[in-house]
């Protein structure tokens, strides 16, 4: 058969997200500090967007959410005139001209301003934070080395873990200084005798190759006493029967009755198993919550975090500006896109803000409750429920739900806590996880120390209480909390 040239047409559709639907997609599944970040970066690109520093007061009175939650509340929207026609030539744009948020608010309560707002007392400003190496690398800088020594100190300091442990072996450290130090003659006893001077820096324990050795540390610098002495040999000779809570083979070994045993235990228990831990990054860890739920006086207001946002406009003056120019000179075509990047970002962000506070209406519909009377009463919920009532996809829901955070009487909690698996029950309402789990510590809280309750025993009594749930289920739910078996806790229950 011969090969022949030809054309052939094919016929198809194909779905393409438009820039400002993507953009709309990122701004959701953004936390609260990456929006922050995101309108900070454009407005220093973006000479077209501005920060709207008047403050508006709502011209009606807000209405409280009530348990029902039957009335749907009108968003404001402030317009924007643009009537000039070369400007509004929106080629690409996926959005009219007049759609332009000043705010995306929905429910909200403007503060007065004030002197007072604009001042910050120098108590509300905190010391850089100093990382674990740099409190190390001081101590280094200032401490009297000999020939190379400083130089071996920093390639151990750089080599200490954010937990205060050395976790790279000494034999490949001393490689690394041979290959980038030649100069240098280090040898594995110079190495030994430079670590040795680093766990005597602060944090105590630091500087440790495992826990064993980071206790033993933080043991020598205690006030030496029978229990000091006696807890670190027990650490340094039989770790793994402490590690077993293997009580009775230590009391065996060391001849301790249960008093000094008792006493041996609550000196090891005061030491820090992570010496790096305070000068972790994650301490300085913030939650900006995206809705405050507060208590009205018939039922529950929600509103957006106005707090965590600026106001954003657009800027009229480069618009005038605009009209005075050719169409097609390049810097009404500047304007033109940085008008439409500008008009994307507010509007994404006022998306943003109506999606989070109908996921949130709902959660407050579904889990009154759980606000009103506490973790025992969470009701279950999944993200099929929340889509389908709202008519919104379930990618959209796990978006507008995972890193943002509610603000509520009861603490601040991120969205997806208040999704719970249900356990179905007989003859009653199905109970979620996070209930059952309540239940659960709640019974172990109040049991007898010495005698602990069994997963099969807190099945029975939550029979009693008309909830359903397999023994197997119980050992899952202590687990994820971190609550150990009944022998464990009899154990531990000894030295309370």
């Amino acid at each position: 058969m011969a090969l022949m040239p030809g054309l052939q047409l094919n016929m198809g559709q194909q779905l393409k997200l438009t820039p400002q639907l993507q953009q709309s997609i990122k701004i959701l599944q953004y936390s609260a500090l990456e929006v922050q970040q995101t309108i900070s970066t454009t407005l220093e690109s973006n000479f077209m967007l501005e920060v709207d520093e008047e403050e508006t007061t709502p011209e009606e009175p807000l209405e409280p959410l009530t348990n029902d939650l039957s009335t749907e509340t009108e968003q404001p929207t402030a317009d924007l005139d643009l009537a000039n026609d070369s400007v509004s030539d929106n080629q690409g744009l996926d959005c009219e001209w007049e759609e332009v948020y000043s705010d995306f608010g929905t429910q909200q309560i403007a503060s007065s301003s004030n002197a007072s707002d604009e001042y910050n007392s120098p108590e509300t400003y905190t010391a850089a934070a100093v990382s674990l190496k740099d409190k190390l690398y001081w101590q280094s800088d200032i401490y009297q080395w000999v020939d190379h020594q400083e130089i071996l100190a920093s390639y151990i300091i750089d080599d200490i873990s954010d937990e205060g442990f050395l976790k790279v072996p000494l034999e490949e450290i001393l490689k690394d200084l041979k290959k980038n130090e030649p100069g240098i003659n280090a040898t594995l006893t110079a190495l030994k005798e430079v670590l040795k001077i680093i766990q005597d820096f602060e944090p105590t324990g630091v500087a440790a190759r495992n826990l064993a050795e980071s206790l033993s540390l933080q043991l020598l610098a205690l006030p030496q006493n029978p229990f000091v002495v006696t807890a670190r040999k027990l650490i340094e000779e039989n770790f793994e029967l402490l590690s077993d809570r293997d009580y009775k083979r230590i009391q065996k070994i060391y001849l301790l009755d249960d008093e000094e045993l008792h006493q041996v235990i609550q000196v090891i228990q005061s030491l820090s198993p992570r010496p790096g831990r305070a000068f972790s990054a994650d301490n300085g860890e913030i939650i900006v919550p995206d809705l405050k739920l507060f208590r009205a006086k018939d039922g529950f207001m929600i509103e957006l975090n106005q707090k965590a946002f600026p106001r954003l406009s657009v800027n009229a003056m480069y618009i005038d500006m605009a009209s005075s120019l050719a169409s097609q000179s390049d810097e009404s075509k500047k304007i033109k896109e940085q008008l439409i990047e500008a008009k994307g970002l507010i509007k994404s962000i006022q998306s943003r803000g109506e999606t989070l506070l109908r996921v949130g209406k709902y959660i407050i519909e579904k889990q009154a409750k759980f606000f009103d009377m506490g973790e025992k009463y969470m009701q279950p919920m999944v993200l099929r429920d929340v889509a389908e009532s709202l008519e919104l996809h379930e990618s959209t829901i796990s978006r507008a739900t995972n890193q943002k955070y509610m603000q509520t009487p009861r603490g601040t909690f991120e969205l997806k806590y208040f999704f719970s698996t249900g356990v179905s029950q007989y003859g009653s309402e199905d109970q979620s996880a996070i209930s059952i789990k309540s239940y659960i510590k709640e019974l172990i809280q109040a049991e007898d120390l010495n005698k602990p309750l069994s997963d099969n025993k807190l099945m029975i009594l939550l029979e009693n209480k008309d909830i359903s749930v397999a023994r197997r289920t119980i050992a899952k739910y202590r687990e994820a909390m971190n609550i150990p078996s009944s022998s464990d806790r009899k154990k531990l229950n000894k030295f309370k």
